[in-house]
């Protein structure tokens, strides 16, 4: 990240280690169908973060974020499409996700509190690169039980969270609804543990899906000093995806 971009961006982060969550989520969406999504989330605290998303009436895709560029894998990994800001407006599927929530919860890319203004509500929180959501309003912080969501799509998103649970000290929210004038539906956690967890215990490794491919060795990680490590093909494509 950028130096300037350091002292206005102070990330929240859902999950402060590396872990992998598993996500199921069921919607009525805005054509009133039923719609459902599974998403493996692979999350590093200092590399690419990668959701693989498995649709039932939609083609599955991998989604890999670096923060400041991102890009998008279809049908195992053969087709490959770039991403700007811009797009991260597109809902996942047929379902009312939006590829901004990945994002969010990859990053937690949040404005840091603005010290000019003492009375400001600390649980107004604004996003810092979002073309989606421009704020999330919480009940209460750190774990919410109530989450207001407004930006860009102009009505409001509702979320809900049932209950919060400890995965291996992280704790995260294991069941929510949430809701719009436009749709509904409901997300869980059906599991969650630590990235080592695959490394010390195999037995423990899911069974992956046919989109959970090995990525090509085009898209390696390079290391970057002061830098989240951005694959190659990323790094070549800076100022066409920054614009």
């Amino acid at each position: 990240m950028a130096q300037g971009v350091k002292k206005t961006v102070c990330p929240r982060l859902l999950a402060n280690s590396s872990m992998i969550v598993n996500i199921d989520g069921k919607f009525v969406n805005e054509e009133k169908n039923k719609t459902s999504t599974s998403i493996e989330w692979r999350h590093h605290d200092d590399a690419l973060d990668t959701f693989f998303v498995k649709l039932n009436d939609s083609p599955s895709f991998t989604y890999i974020t670096a923060g400041k560029f991102r890009y998008m894998e279809f049908e195992e990994g053969k087709v490959k499409r770039q991403l700007g800001l811009h797009h991260l407006r597109e809902n996942i599927g047929k379902t009312p996700l939006r590829l901004d929530d990945l994002e969010l919860l990859a990053n937690g890319y949040f404005k840091c509190p603005d010290s000019t203004k003492p009375d400001q509500n600390p649980n107004v929180l604004s996003t810092a690169v979002s073309n989606t959501w421009w704020s999330v309003v919480v009940d209460s912080l750190p774990h919410p039980e109530k989450v207001v969501m407004r930006g860009a799509p102009k009505k409001p998103r509702y979320i809900s969270v049932a209950n919060w649970k400890s995965y291996a000290g992280e704790l995260l929210p294991t069941l929510a609804s949430m809701s719009s004038e436009d749709y509904s539906g409901s997300l869980w956690i059906r599991a969650a543990y630590p990235k080592k967890v695959l490394e010390t215990d195999p037995t423990q490794k899911p069974v992956k899906p046919k989109i959970l491919l090995p990525v090509p060795k085009l898209f390696g990680k390079i290391a970057v000093e002061g830098e989240r490590k951005i694959p190659l093909i990323l790094k070549l494509n800076q100022q066409l995806l920054s614009e």
